[in-house]
């Protein structure tokens, strides 16, 4: 069993509405989203060309915009499922979507 990874960042504010704390007012992250591809064997050396992964993703980011007029409340772990249903049928062998909010906070979602 093969798996590659794939890293991509964006920006996006978003604000979540009736949370308790600081989070409910607008605020921006520099984003990250890491997906998994996995693979039995590989075709001409690879698992998939990182290229057309890369090129699927830059489609469905949202960079610089206001994730709430996407999601109605854009959590790491709803965007982990949004990400992960938008490129699913794009992306073959896709496993695992994370999305990180800072280097240390960071939801994912995978079919399990």
């Amino acid at each position: 069993m093969f798996e590659i990874y794939i890293n991509h960042k964006f920006e996006a504010a978003h604000f979540l509405p009736g949370h308790k704390g600081k989070c409910a007012n607008l605020h921006g992250h520099t984003w990250r989203v890491e997906l998994t591809i996995r693979s039995e064997s590989l075709n001409d050396g690879m698992v998939t060309d990182f290229i057309e992964v890369k090129e699927a993703l830059n489609e469905v980011l949202p960079d610089h915009t206001l994730l709430n007029d996407i999601i109605p409340n854009p959590t790491a772990e709803n965007l982990s499922v949004y990400f992960y249903k938008l490129l699913k049928e794009r992306v073959s062998g896709l496993v695992k979507v994370i999305v990180w909010e800072s280097a240390n906070l960071g939801a994912a979602f995978f079919e399990g």
